[in-house]
């Protein structure tokens, strides 16, 4: 049986990212970047490496042909991308517009590296041409109750009520029931007894 060490050691994930950087060269930086990462506690980072010039970067649109470095890092702590990017943009002292931070097993990025898989088109029958499926005999029935729905509100329209003491056929409501000559209040006269 496996003792609680073993179970941890196990169970240890890393998290790795993807931190690009727009303009900001961060090999100058390196050692910052190190230390602001080890704040969920640094696994191993990669050199940045510099990316072709574009005239735009689908990363970064707000500037024209930027310089971008892409630096690949693994955390064994969990964090969420955009608390990664407030993180090193703040202790780089850059604007976060500057840096973008992806999760490396996004399917976008495994895509443009040309690692996910693609789906391919298959051609087939389109459900729009298929004529409908006869109807069973359960929505045929709901068919024509929705159909005659005026039959069914006035079935709702005469309330049933059930008064305590028997139905009444003239009365509809516990208002209509006949009322009686005596007052609740002050009509019978209590007893007083004699005092001797």
């Amino acid at each position: 049986m496996k003792n609680f060490i073993e179970y941890l050691t196990e169970s240890e994930k890393t998290y790795e990212f993807k931190i690009k950087f727009a303009n900001v060269d961060p090999t100058e930086k390196l050692d910052c970047i190190e230390a602001c990462l080890n704040a969920y506690h640094l696994d191993n980072a990669s050199k940045p490496k510099s990316l072709p010039i574009a005239e735009s970067h689908i990363d970064f649109p707000s500037f024209k042909s930027p310089e971008v470095w892409v630096m690949e890092v693994a955390l064994k702590y969990p964090v969420a991308e955009h608390q990664l990017k407030a993180l090193v943009a703040e202790r780089l002292g850059v604007g976060q517009g500057n840096l973008f931070v992806v999760a490396k097993n996004h399917p976008e990025e495994q895509w443009r590296d040309g690692e996910g898989e693609l789906k391919e088109y298959k051609q087939g029958e389109a459900v729009l041409d298929k004529e409908y499926e006869d109807a069973t005999a359960e929505q045929k029935e709901a068919g024509e109750n929705y159909a005659n729905a005026t039959s069914f509100l006035k079935e709702l329209s005469t309330p049933k009520v059930e008064i305590e003491g028997g139905e009444t056929p003239e009365a509809e409501t516990t208002n209509d029931l006949p009322e009686g000559t005596d007052s609740p209040v002050g009509s019978n006269q209590n007893k007083i007894p004699d005092a001797k």
